[in-house]
């Protein structure tokens, strides 16, 4: 199991209004009276770093946006967090 997809998924599932579930190396969620869902991917590269991938899509139309960045093993989960937080508050107001 992904250590990462997991510290996702417990975080996101703090929240009352959520919805997760994990498939393979994403985490899906999806927020009450939203139809959207956050898909999050969580791939291993060489040297121990991560490609976090962030996808807000949309059941009518397909994928709307998307976001990516490399989670190194030097970087603190809280700046993964904080990505999240960031494009959260786009997709999600």
């Amino acid at each position: 199991m992904n250590a990462l997809l997991d510290q996702f998924a417990a975080s996101l599932g703090e929240d009352e209004d959520s919805v997760t579930a994990t498939i393979g190396d994403s985490l899906y969620v999806r927020y009450a009276n939203d139809p959207a869902v956050l898909k999050i991917t969580c791939q291993w590269q060489e040297g121990g770093e991560v490609k976090v991938m962030f996808q807000h899509i949309h059941p009518d139309h397909g994928p709307i946006d998307t976001a990516s960045f490399i989670q190194t093993r030097t970087r603190n989960f809280s700046a993964a967090l904080e990505r999240l937080e960031a494009y959260r508050d786009i997709w999600f107001v």
